[in-house]
């Protein structure tokens, strides 16, 4: 009997010992990457730069350039947002060149957390680079989509009508930009 006990007590303690030793063979976990379930933030200040081309309406000329913009966005309610943006952008058909200096109203729908859908207008003036006393008033009206890359960049795409206030045509060029933004 007491053999049995001896012999119990020793199974015992052999098997204590290799889970006690077993919890020590655990790896340790790698650390995963926390998503933040809020998404992008949207409502805050950004600068960038874009590319973009101007193609006309009526063939008189093709323009590609690019430039830099700023802005700010506001949240006007959960998912719907507003915001104010300046650019300033530098044409060219490889004759003539051109500075457009606007500023634009943006209106979106936040889709996802990290995409925005938006509509855009704006008015400003374009300046001839070789005579800056040569300038024209106009204006852009379009939408563009901007996607979150990472926890302060965004990418986007715009498409606009681009007109003159003197002018007889509604839209005289048709504007392309791609660009990203850093906001802060």
């Amino acid at each position: 009997m007491i053999h049995r006990t001896l012999a119990l007590a020793a199974v015992s303690l052999s098997l204590l010992t290799a889970s006690a030793y077993a919890a020590d063979l655990t790896l340790p976990a790698e650390e995963v990457a926390v998503v933040d379930e809020a998404g992008f933030d949207w409502a805050r200040p950004y600068v960038g730069a874009s590319v973009s081309g101007e193609f006309s309406t009526d063939d008189s000329g093709d323009y590609f350039g690019g430039g830099v913009f700023a802005g700010v966005n506001f949240l006007a309610s959960e998912g719907f947002l507003l915001g104010i943006e300046g650019s300033a952008d530098i044409v060219t058909d490889g004759d003539v060149s051109y500075a457009e200096l606007f500023v634009f109203g943006r209106a979106g729908v936040i889709l996802t957390p990290n995409v925005l859908v938006y509509g855009i207008a704006g008015a400003g003036y374009e300046f001839d680079i070789d005579y800056p006393d040569a300038n024209d008033t106009a204006y852009q009206l379009g939408a563009g989509i901007e996607v979150a890359v990472a926890e302060d960049i965004t990418v986007r795409g715009q498409l606009t009508g681009y007109g003159y206030f003197e002018g007889d045509d509604l839209f005289d060029y048709a504007r392309a930009t791609v660009g990203v933004a850093f906001h802060f």
